[in-house]
């Protein structure tokens, strides 16, 4: 069976994040999320919208489209 989208979305998330050595809490006050959202797109909890995604990739140092990219 696929992954889930949200799942794989998550993964990606969380490599770029340990990536920058932060905690969930650093990625969430970067992104201006609060912990629990971080927490939930991680696990593939969360549909990210288009601006968490961009707040996500403006945190992470990329952009949205690499984020996506493969998934």
């Amino acid at each position: 069976m696929a992954t889930n989208v949200c799942v794989r979305l998550g993964r990606r998330v969380r490599e770029l994040r340990k990536v920058k050595g932060w905690r969930q809490i650093d990625l969430a006050a970067h992104a201006k999320l609060s912990q629990n959202h971080i927490c939930d797109i991680e696990r593939g909890q969360a549909e990210v919208g288009l601006k968490t995604l961009e707040n996500l990739a403006d945190a992470l140092g990329t952009t949205m489209d690499m984020i996506l990219k493969d998934l």
